[in-house]
C-alpha cells in the first residue's frame, strides 16, 4: 500500500467537503461550489512513483452557477453525486444539475430549492440503478424523489414534524432507501420507479446525533445497513460503536465495529467490490467486504475486513484535522479521502494487500440472494410500520400476548382484573384431560403414575370484576345463561395480587389425591415407590416407601413420613421425586438420602417428570421448571407453557375461549422439555433461544411426502398423499432406492424423539377423525391453480424442520440420514442454491475436523452427501467444488 498526501491550495475560507467517483474520475467538491476533477489512475501512479508529483495535474475545475444566499453564506455546498454525464451538486439551499459535465460547456440549472429561508437540505443521494435522486429537507421535513434524467418530480414523502431527516442511505441494487432522523430513529422505505413507496420498518436506535453531514454507504450486496454512533451500556460506561443491521434477518445486529478512537463516527464508506482471498495453508477461499471509517475529530482512517471485524489497515492521525469524506474507486483497490485542512489522500492498494475483486456479475448475483421485497402496489402509497424494539442493544421486542387455556382455564393477559373465562363442563372435558399412556422410549420418559382424574382449576375472581353484558343494536341487554357461574371472593386489598391463582392467565388442572398408589421406575422395573396418603397433617402423615422386588433382595430400601398429601412421583437415573398438593417437591437418592431441601413452588403441580439427571415440573399456573439434580441447579430460567397453548379466540360478552390441552409433558436425557397438545402439535424448549420450538405440526400431515398418516410408521413413503399425484413430475423420484434405505433407517430407530412426537400427532388426528378429511384435502388442493408445488414445498419444509430439531436434540444418527435425504431431494428438484447453502454450512470455512456435529465429523457427513448426489448431473457444478476441496476428486479428474 502506498499513501499520497496532496495538499490543495484553495481560496480563504474554502474547504474540501465531499467526493464522487464517476467512470475513473474523482470529483472533489468544495464549500464554495467548485468541483475539482482528477483522473484516478494518475493519482494512483503518483502514489506508486510511476508519475512525478510535479507532473500531477487536475483535469478541470467546474464552478456551480451563482445563487443569492440572502445571508451571503459561502460555505453552503456539502453534497455531490452523479453518474454518466450528469452531476448533481447541492448546497443547504439548492440542488444544481450539471449536464455534460465533462464537456467544455456544461448545462446548469437549479434542480431543487428549499421552500423557505428557514428550510435546509440535509442530504442528497442518487440511485443510479433506477435513476432516482433523493433530496432530504428539514422544515418542512420531507423526502423528494426526482427522475434524474428529465428532472420530473416523482414523489414527495412527508415526515412528522418531530422526524427531521439527517442523512439517507441507498441500496446499491435499488428498491430500498434508509433515512436516519434527528430523533434517533431509522426509517426503512421500499420504493418503485413510479413513486409508490411503503414504510417497511421503523427501527429505534439509541445513537448519538450531531448536526453534521454524515457520509454513509451500504455494501454492494445490499445486505447490511450501517448505523453509526450506536451507544451501548450506561451513561458512565457507554461505548460508541457502528453496528451493522442485517436486512435479511429482521434488521437484527449482525456485527459491531468498535473503533479504537473515541471519536464519533462520521464516514462509513463501503468498497463497491466484494473480495475473495485464498488461505495459503488450508486452500480455503473466503469472501468479505471492506469498509473505511473515520470520526469527527481525530484524523484517523481505518479499513475493516467484515469477515473478522477488525482493522485491516489503521492510519492513526493521518491528518491533523477531521476527515470530511471518503470514497473507493470502482475497482475497489484505491481509497480517496479529503480532510478539513484541504488535503487529498490517496491510499493505493495492491491486489495482494486486499485480495481478489469478484466480477460485477457475481456481485449482482449476491444482490439477488437478499430476502425478496414485498410486492409494492404502484397505484397506492402505504405506510404500514413494523416496530423493531431493542435493536441497538440486541434485545428482542415483546411479543403480543394471546388468550389461552390448557386442561383448565386461561385468564387473558392485560385483562386479569376485568374479564373471565368459560370452561368446558366435566363431561366434555374428560376425553381431553385423560391422556393415553405413551410408550416409554429411551431419552423420553413420561411419568407413568400420572393421575387419570384431575381437579378442576379455581374459577375464583375478584369480587369487583366488571363484566359488560351483550347488547342489541337498540341497547337492550341480551340475557344469557352462564355455563359456569364465577365464584366471587373478597380480597383484603384489591391492589394486592392475592391469591396468585386468581390473577393467573393460565390455570391447569391438578391430579386428584389418591389414597394409595404405586410407581415403578421405567429404567428399573425391580424398584417400586409406594405412596400411602394420610390425613395431610401431623396426626397421620403420608408414608413414602421405596421397595425392591428382586426375589433375593425383596424388601424396603427406605421410608419417609411427610405431613402432606402426595399427588405424583417420578424417578431419574439416581434419584426419586414426589410432590405434595401444595406444591412442595421432595427429592431422594436410591438409599433414601435427601438430595435437596424441599423445593417450595407455592402452587399445585400438574406435571412432574424425570429423565437421567433432570427433573421437570409444570405448575398449575403454567410455570415450567427444569432442574439438573446432579448439579443442584436449574437448567434455564423459569419459563411458561402459555405460548404453545394455541387458543381459538371466540369473543363473547365474557370473553371465553377454549385452548388445546397438554397431552404429554416430558424431558429428555439432555434436559430438554417436550410438550404435545391435543391438536397433535409437539414442541421443545430451547434454552439457547429461550423459546419454544415446533417439532411436529399437523399441517405437515396434510402434504408432506415423508409423513405416515396410516400410523404404521413415522416416515411413510407409500402414503395416500403420494398416490394423489403419481404423474407429477416433481414426485417421480420420491421413492428412489437411496432415499428408501435412509428413511427405513429413520423409521426403525425406536429411540427417535421426533418419531415418538409424530406418532402422537397421528394418534390425535385419528382420535378426532380428521384422517379422512386430511386425505380428501390433499387430493383436492393439489388440483387447484397456484398450489401445484405445495406437496413439494411442504415436504421440504417438513424435512428441514426435522433436521433442525435433530440438531437441537443431538440425535446424530437421525440427523445424518435425514440431511442426506434432504440433499438428494434438493438435487433432484433443482434447488442448486439451497444445496450449496447446506454444503457451505457443513464446510464451515474448512474447519471440518475441529468441530463435530452431533458426534459425527462434518467431513464425513459431507462425503456421504456428495457421494449420494454424485449421480445427479445438474448439481455437479455445486458438488464438484466441495468434492475437490475434500480430496474426493482431483482437478485432473
Amino acid at each position: 500500500m502506498r499513501l499520497l498526501k496532496y495538499p490543495l491550495e484553495l481560496a480563504k475560507g474554502e474547504t474540501l467537503v465531499a467526493l464522487c467517483s464517476i467512470e475513473g474520475k474523482l470529483l472533489v467538491l468544495t464549500t464554495a461550489g467548485h468541483v475539482i476533477v482528477w483522473v484516478q489512475s494518475e493519482l494512483v501512479d503518483t502514489a506508486f512513483d510511476r508519475l512525478s508529483v510535479k507532473d500531477l495535474r487536475r483535469q478541470k475545475v467546474l464552478s456551480v452557477g451563482e445563487i443569492d444566499f440572502q445571508e451571503g453564506r459561502a460555505q453552503d455546498f456539502a453534497f455531490i453525486c452523479g453518474h454518466d454525464d450528469t452531476l448533481f451538486v447541492s448546497s443547504e439551499r439548492a440542488v444544481f444539475k450539471l449536464k455534460h459535465w465533462e464537456a467544455k460547456e456544461q448545462v446548469q440549472k437549479v434542480f431543487h430549492s428549499v421552500p423557505t429561508p428557514s428550510s435546509a437540505i440535509t442530504d442528497v443521494k442518487l440511485d443510479p440503478t433506477n435513476g432516482i435522486l433523493f433530496v432530504l429537507c428539514s422544515n418542512p421535513n420531507c423526502v423528494t424523489m426526482y427522475d434524474s434524467k428529465d428532472g420530473r418530480k416523482i414523489q414527495q414523502i412527508a415526515l412528522d414534524e418531530s422526524v427531521t431527516p439527517i442523512t439517507c442511505v441507498t441500496d446499491p441494487s435499488g428498491g430500498i432507501f434508509t433515512i436516519f432522523t434527528l430523533d434517533r430513529s431509522i426509517l426503512v422505505y421500499q420504493y418503485a420507479k413510479t413513486g409508490a413507496y411503503k414504510l417497511l420498518n421503523k427501527l429505534n436506535q439509541f445513537v448519538q446525533v450531531h448536526p453534521l453531514h454524515y457520509h454513509i454507504s451500504m455494501p454492494p450486496q445490499g445486505n447490511y445497513i450501517p448505523v453509526v454512533n450506536s451507544v451501548r451500556g450506561t451513561s458512565s460506561t457507554s461505548v460508541t460503536a457502528t453496528v451493522l443491521l442485517d436486512r435479511n434477518d429482521s434488521y437484527k445486529i449482525a456485527s459491531t465495529i468498535v473503533s479504537p478512537s473515541a471519536s464519533t463516527c462520521k464516514v462509513v464508506a463501503y468498497s463497491p467490490a466484494v473480495y475473495e482471498k485464498t488461505n495459503a495453508k488450508k486452500g480455503i477461499k473466503s469472501r468479505y467486504n471492506l469498509l473505511a471509517t473515520s470520526g469527527t475529530t481525530a484524523g484517523t482512517i481505518l479499513v475493516w475486513n467484515t469477515r473478522r471485524m477488525r482493522p485491516l489497515f489503521n492510519a492513526v492521525q493521518v491528518s491533523k484535522s477531521p476527515i470530511n469524506d471518503m470514497i473507493w474507486s470502482e475497482q475497489g483497490f484505491t481509497l480517496f479521502g479529503v480532510s478539513d485542512d484541504n488535503v487529498l489522500y490517496t491510499f493505493a492498494f495492491q491486489q495482494n494487500d486486499l485480495g481478489e475483486s469478484l466480477p460485477h456479475d457475481t456481485v449482482v448475483q449476491l444482490q439477488k440472494e437478499n430476502k425478496p421485497l414485498p410486492i409494492l402496489d404502484s397505484t397506492e402509497v402505504t405506510t404500514k410500520v413494523k416496530e423493531e424494539e431493542g435493536v441497538s442493544n440486541g434485545t428482542k421486542g415483546l411479543p403480543a400476548l394471546t388468550n389461552g387455556l390448557s386442561k383448565a382455564t386461561v385468564l387473558p393477559a392485560g385483562e386479569k382484573t376485568k374479564k373471565t373465562m368459560e370452561h368446558r363442563d366435566s363431561k366434555s372435558q374428560t376425553p381431553d384431560t385423560t391422556p393415553p399412556k405413551p410408550a416409554s422410549i429411551p431419552g423420553v420418559k413420561v411419568t407413568q403414575s400420572t393421575s387419570m382424574e384431575f381437579n378442576m382449576p379455581s374459577y375464583s375472581v375478584p369480587k369487583d370484576l366488571k363484566r359488560k353484558p351483550k347488547e342489541t343494536a337498540n341497547g337492550e341487554i341480551i340475557p344469557k345463561r352462564q355455563k359456569h357461574e364465577l365464584e366471587p371472593m373478597d380480597f383484603l386489598d384489591t391492589g394486592l395480587i392475592l391469591p396468585n391463582v386468581s390473577f393467573s392467565r393460565i390455570r391447569l388442572m391438578t391430579p386428584k389425591i389418591r389414597l394409595n398408589f404405586k410407581y415403578t421406575s421405567p429404567t428399573n422395573s425391580d424398584l417400586q415407590l409406594d405412596i400411602k396418603n394420610g390425613t395431610g397433617n401431623e396426626q397421620k402423615p403420608t408414608i413414602v416407601t421405596l421397595r425392591s422386588k428382586v426375589p433375593e433382595q425383596e424388601g424396603q430400601l427406605f421410608q419417609d413420613f411427610i405431613p402432606k398429601f402426595i399427588t405424583m412421583c417420578t424417578s431419574g437415573d439416581f434419584f426419586w421425586a414426589c410432590c405434595s398438593e401444595d406444591g412442595t417437591v421432595y427429592v431422594y437418592s436410591d438409599a433414601g438420602k435427601r438430595l435437596l431441601p424441599p423445593l417450595i413452588l407455592g402452587v399445585s403441580i400438574s406435571f412432574l417428570e424425570a429423565s437421567a439427571n433432570h427433573l421437570l415440573c409444570v405448575t398449575c399456573l403454567g410455570e415450567l421448571y427444569c432442574w439438573n439434580i446432579k448439579k443442584g441447579a436449574i437448567n434455564f430460567p423459569v419459563t411458561s407453557v402459555f405460548p404453545v397453548l394455541n387458543p381459538s379466540l371466540r369473543y363473547a360478552d365474557e370473553v371465553l375461549t377454549r385452548a388445546e390441552n397438554i397431552t404429554m409433558c416430558a424431558v429428555t436425557n439432555n434436559g430438554i422439555p417436550l410438550l404435545t397438545l391435543s391438536n397433535g402439535d409437539g414442541y421443545l424448549f430451547d434454552k439457547d433461544m429461550d423459546t419454544w420450538l415446533l417439532i411436529s405440526d399437523s399441517w405437515w400431515a396434510y402434504g408432506s411426502q415423508y409423513w405416515d398418516m396410516n400410523n404404521t410408521s413415522t416416515l411413510g413413503i407409500d402414503t395416500a398423499n403420494t398416490a394423489a399425484d403419481d404423474n407429477n413430475k416433481s414426485n417421480k423420484n420420491w421413492n428412489s432406492a437411496d432415499i428408501q434405505n435412509l428413511v427405513r433407517n429413520v423409521k426403525s430407530d425406536t429411540s427417535s424423539i421426533v418419531n415418538h412426537i409424530e406418532r402422537k400427532t397421528n394418534d390425535e388426528l385419528n382420535r378426532k377423525s380428521r384422517l379422512k378429511n386430511l386425505q380428501r384435502f390433499a387430493r383436492a388442493i393439489l388440483m387447484k391453480e397456484g398450489f401445484e408445488n405445495m406437496e413439494e414445498i411442504v415436504t421440504l419444509s417438513h424435512l428441514e424442520n426435522r433436521i433442525l430439531v435433530s440438531l437441537k436434540l443431538e440425535e446424530g444418527k437421525e440427523f445424518s440420514n435425514l440431511i442426506i435425504v434432504y440433499c438428494i431431494r434438493l438435487g433432484e428438484l433443482g434447488y442448486d442454491d439451497r444445496l450449496d447453502d447446506v454444503l457451505q454450512w457443513l464446510y464451515n470455512e474448512g474447519e471440518l475436523e475441529e468441530e463435530l456435529l452431533t458426534g459425527v465429523a462434518r467431513k464425513e457427513t459431507m462425503k456421504d452427501i456428495l457421494m449420494a448426489c454424485a449421480k445427479i448431473r445438474h448439481v455437479q457444478r455445486v458438488t464438484t467444488t466441495y468434492a475437490t476441496a475434500l480430496g474426493i476428486v482431483t482437478d485432473e479428474t
